[in-house]
């Protein structure tokens, strides 16, 4: 036997046992803040996109081809999006990524999707900047700060009769940009918004802030921020003895906002983007699997779950392990049926479903304001 033959045979020989080559994969990135101060929340998002990566796999993946969740922290710091989403650009592997958790996240990283043309959609970033931005590429699950900002504006004047309103952000793309809209909601409906201060979080003690605010006697404190900052506000409030109602958006929605605060939180009402999931008949079955797996729902699970599927449905669609089709795909998405609803999206990228919730503290729980 010659030396070529023998090379031939040696080269099917490693063909045929599969050894030549790698396994091909389908890479799902996901990110969020998973340590820090909004470590649950942003561990939640990973949670759910974990789920539906797994229920995927468990029915032989997309064409046989298996999925794999690659999971970064962002740590709620733009930079460190900025990091991660050049990671998940360069990686060719990588056909979507759900995420970031963050509006003040979402906005930096999201020049850097649109540059490699990789899909992002996010199950929580709510300023309307982020869809602004004219990116093909950019998706959205959650309702945007004018729409929440808007309805919760109607909300406090229309539904609570309020019209004397003291308005807190924490300086952020979410906090500040949620407190712009709702500042427009309420003066437009003739409201008078007595003062809009910035606090920056991590502080710990926004007593002289609210000190301020307290000798304007207002009917209710609108916060747009996250819950570590809300819990303590409310807690600051009742020991000035400040009467009012505290409100915010969705970062307060998150059962740690209650652990935090304790008995300061009752009566605090927030918007939320969804019904309560006990009570959605699609829901259920996802919140029983995702408790007994992960624990607690804190607040975008559903969200990230969703997202995640939306995009494993458009990688099926596209029928090619390319960037390029799959983002095709994600903006062919019509009435896609989830368990937060149904989601179609618009020349934008956003959620052409927009509904807002309310919810208030009682006895330690979130109650839906039906």
């Amino acid at each position: 036997m010659n030396i070529f033959v023998s090379l031939v045979i040696a080269v099917l020989f490693f063909n045929l046992t599969g050894c030549s080559k790698k396994a091909k994969v389908i890479k799902i990135g996901a990110v969020a803040a998973i340590t820090g101060d909004q470590a649950a929340i942003g561990q939640d998002l990973i949670n759910g996109v974990a789920m539906a990566i797994d229920e995927a796999n468990a029915i032989g993946g997309i064409n046989g081809v298996q999925l794999e969740l690659y999971a970064l922290d962002d740590k709620a710091d733009p930079k460190e999006a900025v990091n991660a989403a050049h990671k998940f650009a360069v990686d060719d592997d990588v056909l979507a990524v759900i995420g970031h958790l963050n509006s003040g996240c979402t906005i930096p990283a999201s020049a850097v999707y649109h540059d490699a043309q990789l899909v992002m959609i996010t199950p929580s970033a709510t300023n309307p900047a982020i869809t602004g931005q004219g990116f093909e590429n950019i998706f959205r699950v959650c309702v945007t700060d004018d729409i929440q900002g808007g309805n919760s504006g109607e909300f406090a004047v229309k539904k609570l009769k309020k019209t004397r309103i003291a308005i807190i952000h924490d300086k952020s793309a979410y906090g500040q940009g949620l407190a712009e809209e709702f500042k427009k909601s309420v003066t437009n409906l003739g409201a008078q918004v007595l003062s809009f201060e910035g606090i920056t979080p991590r502080e710990m003690d926004y007593t002289a802030v609210l000190t301020k605010i307290k000798g304007t006697k207002p009917e209710l404190l609108y916060f747009g921020g996250m819950y570590t900052e809300g819990a303590l506000l409310v807690k600051q409030i009742k020991g000035l003895g400040i009467k009012t109602i505290f409100m915010g958006g969705d970062g307060l929605f998150v059962p740690e906002f209650i652990k935090l605060s304790g008995a300061s939180s009752e009566g605090s009402i927030m918007s939320f983007l969804a019904l309560p999931y006990n009570e959605v008949e699609s829901a259920k079955n996802f919140v029983e699997k995702f408790t007994q797996k992960y624990g607690e729902i804190k607040t975008y699970a559903p969200y990230a779950y969703d997202a995640a599927k939306i995009v494993i449905e458009a990688i099926k669609r596209a029928g090619k392990l390319d960037r390029k089709i799959v983002l095709n795909e994600m903006r062919n998405t019509k009435d896609f049926d989830g368990i937060t609803g149904k989601t179609s999206f618009d020349e934008k990228g956003d959620n052409l479903n927009k509904q807002i919730y309310f919810y208030q503290v009682k006895n330690g729980k979130f109650i839906w304001l039906k």
